[in-house]
């Protein structure tokens, strides 16, 4: 009799465990709550976004704006996608992201993403390169006095080795950890986007990001 109430009760234990793992996953499929992992997180932010079904292309952690943050940029043929991830009390959240169509027929796609936690920020630019001549990429920033009497640049600039190669789609993705709150006397525009060929003769400029 006491061994048969042991198996009864680790098997009556096991039943309740079996119901709260098939609770904890309707509750994941349902809701989007309680999520087990980043990646489920991060797709369904592309959901949110209408890109589809999107294929990693790469996942980052930068422990400098985020201890459980982590970055995923996505793709498919028809759209390049960003989010950030984080550990939560319910499990891995999301708080939005940033999609670009690429159904179109440029040479080069780009958006641009930031997200801040407490006093930090990541500032991410992303893109994919259609055109095999470019070498080079280079993100030049407008920053400037309210008044813009004095504009200034800075410029951030990705080399084809760190291009990132995935099927038969290239792509970039530059990421900066800076303070949440940057000198309130100075306005940040988009970037303007240059980018080079092999002998350093530019390829093509965008003065503006295209960001939905």
């Amino acid at each position: 009799m006491k061994k048969s109430r042991v198996y009864t009760r680790k098997r009556l234990a096991l039943h309740w465990i079996l119901l709260a793992l098939v609770f904890l996953l309707v509750v994941n499929q349902l809701l989007g709550v309680c999520l087990l992992l980043p990646i489920q997180a991060a797709h369904r932010s592309a959901d949110l976004q209408g890109i589809g079904r999107a294929h990693l292309v790469e996942r980052r952690w930068e422990p400098e704006w985020r201890a459980t943050g982590l970055l995923y940029l996505m793709g498919n043929e028809n759209a390049i996608f960003i989010t950030d991830t984080h550990l939560g009390p319910l499990g891995w959240e999301t708080e939005r992201g940033a999609a670009v169509d690429c159904t179109g027929d440029a040479p080069l796609y780009v958006g641009q993403y930031d997200a801040a936690y407490e006093d930090r920020m990541v500032n991410c630019y992303f893109g994919r390169i259609d055109d095999p001549a470019v070498e080079r990429i280079e993100l030049k920033i407008r920053a400037e006095p309210f008044d813009q009497a004095n504009p200034e640049f800075y410029c951030l600039t990705v080399e084809r080795e760190a291009f990132i190669k995935q099927g038969d789609h290239t792509f970039f993705w530059i990421m900066e950890a800076l303070p949440w709150k940057r000198n309130s006397e100075w306005v940040y525009g988009y970037p303007i986007v240059l980018t080079y060929d092999a002998r350093g003769n530019m390829v093509t400029e965008f003065n503006t990001i295209s960001n939905t």
